[in-house]
């Protein structure tokens, strides 16, 4: 009997331990690089022409992150209905404290986002296409009638 209850609890603390790495569809959590997720203005250097732009960009797990590219800025912010919308996933290649290098893929196309305080640069073949500054908005106040 006391070999059972010895057993019952190596397992559970053990599942305890791998499930907080996880989230809760079992897919490891960002960790460390918490600090990608968010919003993100500023300006896409393309066609020799500077375009306002926004890009929001979630955590998927595994050190893996979707991002939404609108051009005009984030909605509500900039951004016109019908406008142009990108999306790409990426994987993070390297990451300390505070800094991080997500590689982004569109089809054939590979972008790196570079991460460092708060500021993203956005770079393909080596030439900067984007400068964006992590932004936070307010929700709305909704008042009553």
């Amino acid at each position: 009997m006391i070999r059972l209850l010895i057993l019952f609890v190596a397992f559970t603390s053990t599942s305890q331990l791998a499930a907080k790495d996880n989230d809760i569809f079992g897919k490891k959590k960002a960790g460390q690089v918490s600090f990608i997720p968010g919003e993100y203005q500023g300006t896409y250097l393309g066609d020799k022409q500077e375009i306002k732009y926004g890009l929001q960009i979630f955590a998927i797990g595994d050190d893996k992150f979707k991002a939404i590219g609108f051009n005009g800025g984030l909605p509500g912010a900039g951004f016109k209905k019908g406008g142009k919308i990108e999306r790409v996933e990426g994987k993070l290649v390297s990451s300390s404290k505070s800094k991080a290098v997500v590689i982004f893929e569109n089809g054939n196309e590979d972008a790196t986002a570079r991460f460092d305080g708060g500021v993203l640069i956005g770079m393909e073949d080596d030439k900067v296409i984007a400068r964006l500054k992590r932004v936070k908005r307010a929700e709305p106040v909704l008042e009553d009638d």
